[in-house]
């Protein structure tokens, strides 16, 4: 593919700002390191190895990343003090979390608010799992403040930047497992690193395989059935015609329950590997689906890496590099034996009375025993009809009088076929745990998808000396990255297969039946082919592009003979170009229009791309031997319409030797996404408390992209200083990032909840539930959203349009502090004590400029999409112990506590509020969740290492490792899977081994 560098129209703005300057980041371990010239993450300006920097840089080395005991780098994110949010959480709970995928989500802006890199570089998939081996990690650079000045969009709290070895000596080959103590989960890896100098090429390999089993909803019962593991939406609710005492229609319907439907109170918790309550549990007159035992904390993955760094110094001017990385990660999801749908419950015609396994007896004066399948509560009660045709079902007349669709069965008072009634759906799951297992379900019904994610980039970089500018250098280079995501989608149950099933021949093509309703016989029960058809599984497929062409320039600006009494002035000027595009193909449900869940247009494959041009300049100006300063701006001008000029001042100044003030000022910016502009509108499930009703659960919500998104920005200041001696070390940093028309994705609950403040504004209702006649008044009111749509008893959400726009704004106002200190004893050994915390001051959000302007800082803030869980403070205490080849390292983690969020409309209640789970058996609802809040969370874990082991021609080093030493569960909650995810890891203790082969 060929790339022609367009030309830059527009200059470049004339006004310089500061900007980061060029510092040494603080590196948790702290360890001395030979002083060269470098580029440190933050500044293109070379620089001498060891200076200090205006902004936060927090750097991991491999030894710090090894003493988190962990290979998940997901894992190693969300402990981060500065990481917030559910994007980096690994704990799956239905709510936007994912163990396979995790970003870095600094701040709790967003994980698209931070920008991740790899050697400096971008790449196509932020997915901190997908990258590079982690052997091969150098060390991990974060600038935990805005850097779009440098690198562009997406830099608004920060980067992160995964440096690989692009020199090593020797061959490195590691092992690693873990496994709790409960014998429920394990991880094993096994990977190498090798490197040699080889004539004039410096080479670098390293290669991973990494595999994980599946932690089960159902191995942590207890604290999955403390939460909202049932569903409203069964496929045991019907609308049953009401006939009078002689057995005639009477026109009307009631509610009704499937009669095999268990009594809620015999409930049970969760077994693994076995069909938990498949016919439902029943509670007042309506009948919930247990969805539970069919997911997981952690999904199984296994997960392939190679990386491949070449370095060629062909000559002292010009030196050549090829790196390249490919991660093949695949993954198997445990979901709902099917989800629920409801915006064409109304297409479905009417589930006949002699349709296989119809449990609905039909009684004069409707009274038919929900508690016994088949019976009537009077057996004098149960109505006959004829068969003078012969066929076995009972003969139906002309009329339809209780406008279902299908002629009324007729009933004679001397009849000899038994009557079921006709049924309408009032909520329903295609599949149900009592259907025939269709070839896509396990045999304890778990809905499987498999899906696989291929990502690589390959990178060609010149390093070389700048003709004809004395001691310039410059660096050209060109990166491909590509992701290609196929993924099984298993809930795009084919509804025309559904209607056609259900109008079969009874009599001549029985096989070919579909029964929605809990199947009691097995003889009633439908085909495996019939499942199949309906379970409507295909592939979909997500792939992204993006190629980038880099030319950056470096040196010292000639002052013709006038010196600052710091020293040179230093510069970098720069150019990039990326063009970036994806694909979305769509299932072959979706493409045709016949999904159960969703909409009726069809959906094709949708592309888009873009076009960016980017120049940057950066000076540094050491006006004293203790003062610099640096100025940066950068130009982006995207081709889907958005431009971007942002600049960033900053200032270091050193009035003594162990101490440093910094402070940096600029502004950032994030551009809409591509599928945030383009994504055709689809529809899935999304949860929502309605404050009309006493509804929390599914419904079905439909959203697309919006072309008309512009730029997310962003001003940011950030204030520090550095305190350094011979063996002890403090930074402590103040920052504050306004974030103004943040793209915010109005969820359901988000519409669902406006729409309510504008019911009360219209009609003067002060607070609570509106009566039925005012709801349905509201729904009429042309202010009323008509984007919401309700069941006929308005006591159902069918459908919820949901969308995005730049309409929010947040506020976040943060302290961080690192600090490092050191002590030797002769005869005990060298004690290194690390510290670091984040306190969140602030955290203001605003969805429209309508709402008031709200506090987030130190509450739990369930059901807000602006800000995640936010804990006023989060710290991590390492403290290591070294004696010749022993040695030990505990880490103390600490999370503070929070209120639980108040219900909207329900005062004196938590949101959720799911205290009906009290109703169900095997349920362990925290009645005291308001009270007690989120608890504070602490955990300890340790590791012994020894190294120094001489084995053949090499040294072996091996540790032995516990996370969660003291085994901490975690706090049991109202939410989904019980669990609060982005704070707590519901593993508990953790044993780990390390064996590394050093030769």
């Amino acid at each position: 593919m060929q790339f022609k560098i367009p030309h830059k129209r527009n200059l470049l703005c004339a006004a310089v700002s500061l900007s980061l300057l060029p510092i040494a980041g603080t590196s948790m371990a702290q360890d001395e390191a030979t002083v060269e010239e470098v580029i440190v993450t933050g500044s293109y300006i070379r620089r001498t190895e060891g200076f200090t920097q205006a902004s936060t840089v927090v750097q991991y080395t491999a030894e710090d990343l090894e003493a988190e005991g962990t290979l998940n780098l997901g894992e190693v994110v969300q402990n981060m003090t500065f990481v917030q949010g559910d994007s980096s959480s690994i704990t799956n709970t239905i709510q936007g979390t994912d163990s396979r995928s995790t970003t870095v989500d600094l701040r709790g802006l967003g994980g698209r608010a931070t920008l991740t890199l790899l050697d400096g570089k971008r790449i196509a998939s932020e997915n901190v799992n997908a990258m590079i081996p982690t052997i091969a990690i150098q060390r991990l650079d974060i600038v935990a403040d805005g850097a779009s000045a440098l690198y562009g969009s997406e830099a608004i709290a920060g980067v992160v930047n995964f440096v690989p070895y692009t020199s090593y000596d020797g061959f490195r080959i590691e092992s690693y497992a873990e496994g709790d103590t409960r014998g429920d989960y394990d991880e094993h890896s096994v990977q190498m690193l090798w490197g040699e100098q080889i004539g004039e090429l410096d080479i670098v390999l390293a290669g991973q395989f990494r595999q994980n089993s599946r932690l089960g909803w159902d191995e942590r019962s207890v604290l999955a059935n403390s939460g909202l593991t049932l569903s409203s939406n069964a496929p045991g609710n019907w609308y049953i015609p009401v006939r009078d005492e002689d057995g005639n229609y009477t026109g009307a319907r009631s509610r009704g329950v499937d009669p095999n439907c268990t009594d809620g109170a015999m409930r049970t918790d969760y077994t693994p590997d076995v069909v938990a309550n498949a016919f439902g549990q029943r509670r007042n007159n309506h009948c919930w689906f247990d969805y539970g035992d069919n997911r997981s904390y952690r999904e199984p993955t296994e997960t392939n890496q190679v990386f491949a760094n070449v370095t060629w110094d062909y000559s002292d001017d010009l030196t050549l590099m090829f790196q390249g990385y490919h991660t093949r990660l695949a993954e198997r999801t445990y979901s709902s034996t099917s989800n629920p749908g409801q915006s064409k419950i109304g297409d479905l015609p009417a589930a006949r009375g002699e349709l296989p396994g119809n449990p609905f007896r039909a009684c004069k004066g409707g009274r038919f025993d929900p508690w016994n399948a088949g019976q009537c509560l009077n057996p004098d009660d149960a109505l006959f009809g004829v068969d003078y045709n012969g066929d076995g079902l009972p003969d139906r007349g002309s009329a339809d009088l209780n406008n279902d669709g299908l002629a009324d069965a007729i009933v004679h008072p001397n009849g000899w076929i038994p009557l079921n009634e006709d049924v309408q759906a009032r909520g329903l799951r295609p599949i149900n745990k009592t259907h025939t297992t269709p070839a896509g379900h396990s045999p304890d019904m778990d809905n499987l998808s498999d899906n696989i994610q291929h990502v690589s980039r390959y990178t060609i970089q010149a390093d070389f000396t700048v003709p004809f500018l004395e001691g310039w250098e410059g660096m050209a280079a060109y990166s491909h990255n590509y992701s290609n995501l196929e993924f099984m989608s298993n809930q795009n149950y084919d509804i025309t297969y559904m209607i056609q099933g259900m109008n079969c021949d009874v009599v001549s093509d029985r096989s070919n039946c579909y029964s929605p309703f809990f199947i009691a016989n097995p003889a009633d029960n439908n085909s495996r082919h019939v499942m199949d058809a309906i379970a409507g599984r295909s592939v979909e497929v997500l792939q992204s592009q993006l190629d980038t062409i880099d030319l950056v320039f470096n040196g010292e600006i000639p002052l013709f003979g006038f010196e600052l009494p710091g020293g040179p002035v230093g510069a970098a000027v720069g150019y990039q170009y990326r063009k970036n595009n994806f694909t979305n193909v769509p299932s072959e449900e979706e493409i045709a229009g016949v999904t159960w869940i969703g909409g009726y247009d069809r959906e094709g494959v949708t592309n888009g791309d873009r076009e960016v041009d980017s120049l940057f300049v950066e000076v540094a100006v050491p006006v004293l031997n203790n003062l610099e300063v640096e100025v940066a701006v950068r130009n982006e001008t995207f081709s889907t319409g958005q431009e971007a000029t942002t600049p960033k001042y900053g200032i270091t100044y050193a009035p003594l030797d162990w101490l440093t003030l910094r402070a940096t000022q600029g502004e950032a910016f994030v551009a809409p996404s591509l599928t945030s502009l383009f994504n055709p509108v689809t529809c899935g499930l999304g949860t929502i408390t309605d404050p009309f009703i006493d509804f929390d659960g599914f419904t079905t919500t439909c959203g697309g992209g919006n072309p008309d998104l512009g730029n997310e920005t962003s001003e940011s200041t950030q204030l520090g200083f550095d305190l350094v001696f011979d063996n002890f070390d403090i930074h402590i940093s103040w920052s504050q990032t306004d974030f103004q028309n943040r793209i915010i994705g109005f969820s359901a609950q988000d519409v669902v909840n406006a729409d309510y403040e504008n019911f009360k504004s219209a009609t003067g209702h002060t607070s609570g539930y509106p009566s039925l006649d005012q709801l349905r008044a509201w729904i009429a009111h042309p202010a009323s959203n008509k984007r919401i749509i309700r069941g006929d008893d308005l006591f159902a959400l069918e459908l919820c349009c949901r969308g995005s726009n730049n309409a929010e704004f947040v506020k976040v106002t943060a302290w961080d502090i690192q600090g490092n200190y050191s002590i030797g004893f002769d005869n005990i050994g060298d004690f290194r004590f690390n510290l670091q915390g984040t306190y969140i001051d602030e955290f203001l959000y605003q969805s429209k400029q309508t709402d008031p302007i709200r506090d987030g800082a130190g509450d739990y803030n369930y059901g807000i999409s602006a800000v995640p869980e936010q804990p006023t403070f989060k710290a991590n205490l390492r403290t290591s112990w070294t004696r010749g080849e022993h040695s030990v390292v505990s880490t103390f983690r600490y999370i503070d506590s929070m209120p639980w969020t108040p219900h909207p409309v329900r005062p004196g209640a938590p949101n959720p509020d799911f205290r009906f789970l009290n109703d169900f058996g095997g349920t362990y609802f925290p009645n005291n969740i308001l009270d007690v809040g989120v608890k504070q969370w602490t955990q300890m874990d340790l590791a012994y290492t020894y190294r120094g082991l001489e084995m053949f021609d090499g040294e072996m080093a091996f540790t032995l490792g516990i996370r969660n030493v003291f085994d901490r569960e975690a706090q049991r909650s109202p939410e989904f899977a019980g669990v609060i995810g982005g704070l707590q890891d519901p593993l508990g203790r953790v044993l780990t081994a390390r064996v590394v082969y050093d030769f």
